[in-house]
């Protein structure tokens, strides 16, 4: 009885580290698809793969908050053509059953607003900004992983069965038509794009390398929220391949985008078209700290919310992104509503006043005149050795 039972374990160790393995071979393999398609976007676009940012343009543009960006809508079209593809391809990417409404929804409504507050979330800062050496990228990606794996850790107890999908949803839910929506929704927004940037190059360049992420995604396991929680909660049983995303990515993007960077200009358009701010603000702690808090909690981030739509999820994934999206409004309205009003300039009201005004903007134009006349040699020297971060 004693050796059926050390064989039995054996065995069951034996599975588990292959299992491991496997899963980290994945985890690297879909990683490395997403640094493909972050890389190719930059070479062909000129621009860095944020989810976040895509999925709050999109919706800010559809409801007339921001001008139009069609880049962004078909994008988000490829996105979810990929998700609907791979959940018929490799449904073993995906997860089937439902999560707590109440958890998806708040941990979207987290996520929203602190990659709304903190500029970016793991692909812009992760995939992207630490490929391009960001000091303000490195500060929010240690923030929001820190909490996520601080948070993660210590919920593991309380949420653990929070965690685990609850049974499929029966035949009766509405997954075909759930399907048919996305399938719709995909085509309207990669139609309405393709109206707007009459481009042929463009519209397949950006479909192509979205499409792309999602397969990456698919493969990587990132789709799945109890791997996500497996990887986070470092203090039981602790699964690393997710590790192997970010690593496998990265250093696609290292190894690429040096070279790219160098380009006069992308393929498809006329000028790259980067983040250029290098100060480190507040912001990307208090944005990355919501983030991690909401990632933690329901162990979903902007991209598989978009991508898992096709999955078995019933309308968790739909939950959470409407949670997400009502987060990320809410980013836009609050700091509009505590803004205080400027107080008018003063009036000058006497002749003096006028008098003294006018003499010192003319001052203020000669020493101008002289700086220009005694710097004209280097204009523009600093501007081009300063490194976009």
């Amino acid at each position: 009885g004693t050796l059926t039972a050390r064989r039995a374990s054996t065995k069951t160790t034996y599975e588990r580290q292959m299992t491991l393995l496997r899963d980290i071979g994945m985890a690297a393999l879909g990683g490395s698809i997403l640094g493909i398609s972050t890389s190719a976007y930059l070479a062909l676009v000129g621009r860095v793969t944020g989810m976040s940012g895509t999925l709050r343009s999109s919706y800010l543009q559809l409801t007339g908050q921001t001008g139009p960006n069609p880049m962004n809508f078909i994008y988000l079209g490829g996105l979810l053509a990929g998700g609907a593809v791979m959940h018929m391809l490799y449904p073993a990417g995906f997860e089937e059953g439902g999560y707590s409404t109440a958890m998806m929804v708040g941990s979207g409504v987290l996520v929203g607003l602190g990659t709304t507050i903190g500029h970016g979330c793991t692909s812009g800062h992760g995939l992207c900004g630490l490929a391009r050496f960001s000091k303000r990228s490195l500060v929010a990606v240690v923030s929001f992983f820190g909490t996520g794996l601080i948070t993660a850790s210590a919920l593991y107890w309380v949420m653990k069965s929070d965690w685990e999908p609850v049974e499929s949803p029966p035949d009766s839910f509405p997954r075909a038509n759930m399907a048919y929506g996305v399938w719709a929704s995909a085509s309207l927004l990669v139609v309405y794009g393709s109206y707007l940037v009459r481009d042929v190059f463009h519209i397949l360049s950006a479909f192509g390398c979205s499409f792309t992420f999602a397969v990456g995604l698919s493969l990587s396991g990132m789709l799945k929220p109890t791997k996500v929680h497996g990887f986070l909660a470092v203090n039981q049983n602790w699964d690393p391949s997710l590790a192997f995303v970010l690593g496998g990515g990265l250093g696609v993007n290292l190894l690429l985008w040096p070279t790219i960077m160098k380009w006069h200009a992308p393929i498809a358009r006329d000028a790259f078209d980067l983040p250029t701010s290098v100060e480190v603000k507040p912001d990307l702690v208090y944005g990355g700290i919501l983030f991690g808090l909401g990632w933690a909690i329901g162990g979903v981030c902007p991209g598989p919310g978009v991508v898992g739509l096709s999955g078995g999820y019933g309308m968790s994934m739909l939950m959470w992104l409407l949670g997400c999206v009502a987060g990320q409004q809410a980013a836009v309205i609050i700091p509009k509503l505590l803004k205080s009003p400027k107080a008018p300039a003063k009036s000058l009201k006497s002749d003096a006043d006028r008098k003294v005004a006018q003499l010192h903007l003319c001052c203020v134009q000669k020493k101008h005149e002289l700086s220009c006349l005694k710097g004209s040699s280097s204009i523009g020297g600093m501007d081009e050795a300063t490194p976009l971060q």
